[in-house]
């Protein structure tokens, strides 16, 4: 098994074409000069060229302005918490809180990701803080979310890191206005009536869920689950000192609904684990693997795998195929081309490239009734969804647009469900909760017409549909639009997972064998799962 290399820093290039950075960009220290244009207008020397250095954001990272943190630490929060607030003010998806705090290219991805949670949770805090403290003059020397970063490291966290212990110029400005910033928290506080600076954190960043464990799913095409278990038990020496940790029964155990996955205690980083590198091990939360479970595919079967990036129900799917004696095919669609190399990606670190067959193409765009679809037996179909139900794994909790009154607490999961698009998706007070709405039908319209397309195969004798949504109208209500249809081409609802607890909201009968999960009680994603079958002859 191959050894984990090291990360490098590297500087990422800007895609002009989306007007965003992949991933966090760190700058190495040891780059040539570069000339840039000196961003700060009270600068001597506005517009001549100087060169770049740690503390300024380089070529590819948003527009901000201002000296950067010395910390790279606190550099990397810095621009993940602009990157997430920014999405969620345009209310475009794409990156998450993870994805930026926790990718490959970043140093300390424990302390970057933990110190842009807080920063998030605390962000109404500090904005009230640093206006109270009159520190205008901070904001544009330094650059918003800059300055947000670092007075919480001050005021809140572990004090200003700096660089090599020494604080650089970004932390020496705001050290200059400890009393006032100080002194503006505890004026804060003083009119708050809050005990501790926990008490001013906004109602809807305040509640976390329970604590969701770390799920990985053993990937069978690469290794047993006993072959699995017993490497983590006992790793290897050549795996380096981080990961010699030996996994023992209590801290790891065997999902009890589904048997190839694996239950790290939560906080578990398994982003560069060896298993993880070598595709023995998904990263894949426990909800996730539900529905290749529910589809029970069966030797020599053909799997229609609707729209399938990134892969990882694909890869389930072909995993769960070849245990059943192989045979069969799986046939991945998606329309967008970044989206299919992801998958394909996917697909070879996994190991399934002969079982899989990646395709560019729109699944709405097929005929179903073609002869090379004559032997598809089975179908998952997880189409786009609200995700809803990914807020604490996404930590979508934590962005502003979730600060708001009345956020749901543990068992009302779907308590009222008419106010599902105002409360999970976040709007703003007196805007947006009807574009949200909107939105929710335009998914919820598409979902049945992709279920409608996928009942159409001939020969086909299970589907199982699935959402990380909340919504009733992308759950239950989907069903029920299909339903008559589905009955028509001999097609019932099954239950796949007799044991699970959780069940569709009782709208009507059949419900009882719809599936879900919720997020604050399950300990995993909110999911939605139907099986169609193929009444017997």
């Amino acid at each position: 098994m191959p050894k984990v290399k090291k990360h490098t820093t590297v500087i990422q290039k800007h895609d002009k074409k989306h007007g965003k950075a992949s991933g966090t960009p760190a700058v190495k220290q040891n780059k040539p000069k570069l000339g840039v244009r000196n961003p700060n207008p009270k600068h001597k020397d506005k517009g001549k060229k100087r060169a770049i250095n740690v503390n300024k954001r380089p070529s590819g990272a948003p527009s901000s302005r201002g000296i950067k943190c010395s910390s790279v630490i606190d550099r990397q929060a810095a621009y993940a918490v602009e990157r997430l607030v920014e999405a969620d003010a345009s209310k475009s998806k794409g990156a998450s809180l993870k994805s930026l705090t926790l990718a490959p290219n970043i140093v300390n991805k424990r302390a970057t990701y933990a110190v842009t949670c807080q920063v998030l949770k605390y962000l109404v805090t500090l904005q009230d803080v640093v206006t109270r403290a009159g520190a205008a003059e901070l904001l544009e020397e330094l650059g918003t979310y800059t300055t947000y970063v670092l007075a919480y490291e001050l005021l809140l966290g572990q004090g200003l890191r700096g660089q090599h212990g020494r604080p650089g110029p970004a932390e020496m400005a705001v050290l200059r206005m400890r009393s006032q910033l100080k002194g503006a928290l505890s004026d804060l506080m003083r009119e708050k009536g809050a005990q501790t600076p926990a008490d001013l954190i906004p109602k809807g960043a305040q509640f976390e869920g329970t604590e969701h464990p770390r799920s990985a799913r053993v990937n069978t095409l690469r290794m047993s689950v006993q072959q699995a278990l017993g490497l983590l038990a006992q790793p290897p020496t050549d795996w380096g000192p981080q990961h010699c940790k030996p996994w023992h029964e209590g801290s790891l155990k065997v999902d009890p609904l589904l048997p190839d996955v694996l239950l790290f205690p939560p906080g578990t980083d398994l982003h560069d684990h060896p298993l993880v590198s070598h595709g023995a091990l998904i990263l894949q939360s426990r909800a996730s693997c539900m529905p290749a479970h529910a589809l029970h595919p069966q030797k020599g079967w053909t799997i229609v795998d609707c729209c399938a990036a990134p892969g990882n129900k694909t890869t389930h799917a072909a995993a769960m195929l070849a245990a059943a004696g192989g045979g069969g095919k799986v046939l991945a669609y998606d329309k967008d081309p970044k989206r299919l190399a992801r998958l394909k990606a996917n697909v070879q670190r996994a190991g399934a490239g002969g079982i899989i067959d990646a395709r560019l193409e729109d699944f709405l765009s097929l005929d179903p009734s073609g002869p090379e679809f004559k032997k598809v037996r089975g179908v998952i179909l997880d189409p786009s969804c609200s995700g809803s139900g990914t807020v604490f794994t996404r930590m979508d909790h934590l962005l502003p647009s979730h600060h708001v009154a009345g956020q749901k607490q543990p068992g009302q999961q779907q308590q009222q469900v008419e106010q599902s698009a105002e409360e999970e998706e976040g709007g703003e007070e007196g805007g947006g909760q009807q574009g949200d709405a909107e939105r929710i039908e335009q998914l919820a319209r598409f979902q049945e017409a992709a279920l409608r397309h996928a009942l159409c195969f001939p020969a086909l004798q299970r589907l199982v549909y699935s959402t990380c949504s909340l919504h009733e109208r992308e759950n239950e209500e989907v069903v029920r639009a299909v339903l008559p249809e589905a009955a028509d081409k001999g097609f019932e609802l099954v239950d796949p997972f007799p044991g699970w607890h959780r069940r569709g909201l009782p709208l009507y009968e059949g419900c009882d064998k719809l599936v879900r999960t919720d997020p604050y009680e399950d300990g995993t994603d909110g999911f939605f799962v139907a099986v169609f079958q193929r009444k017997a002859a």
